[in-house]
């Protein structure tokens, strides 16, 4: 015959065993999961073709010239870093301002017959306004849209 203690002492282990397989069968059915239900692809019986698009027409000499206007632009920067120490900061209104005199020595670096839009931004010969990115006190990314107006596209010219 078994001791009182003993019966006692692997009665709670089983009571234990029991309750620990029934909470992990409990909490491991998960209610709210449904069958996994495989939905075929739909069928596309004559699929129309894309139109074609005609490559745009890119004339390399404006964009030549853009590149031109650019360097422009960062030779008129460096300039004005000559004069005043670093790049002017803000967007491309307030750094127009500052070539205009708008700087700690009052210099107006901005020549007269550089586009300006009436924003008073200075713009790409399509009318765009250039992306000033300054990327140190004396580098400053500047981007053209190029001819096709929009940025972050392959015809953009750019220099840094």
């Amino acid at each position: 015959m078994m001791r009182r203690p003993k019966v006692l002492w692997i009665s709670g282990l089983l009571l234990l065993v029991a309750t620990a397989c029934w909470l992990l069968m409990h909490f491991s059915k998960r209610p709210d999961s449904k069958p996994a239900t495989i939905t075929p692809a739909p069928v596309v019986t004559n699929p129309q073709p894309q139109p074609a698009v005609a490559p745009q027409q890119v004339d390399t000499g404006l964009e030549n010239e853009a590149a031109s206007d650019v360097q422009r632009i960062t030779r008129v920067l460096r300039d004005y870093r000559t004069i005043a120490g670093d790049n002017p900061i803000g967007s491309n209104a307030e750094i127009v301002q500052a070539l205009s005199g708008d700087n700690i020595k009052q210099a107006k670096i901005l020549p007269p017959d550089m586009p300006l839009n009436g924003n008073g931004e200075l713009v790409d010969r399509w009318g765009t306004p250039y992306f000033f990115h300054q990327l140190s006190r004396t580098s400053m990314e500047i981007r053209s849209a190029g001819s096709d107006r929009r940025m972050w596209t392959s015809d953009d010219v750019f220099t840094r």
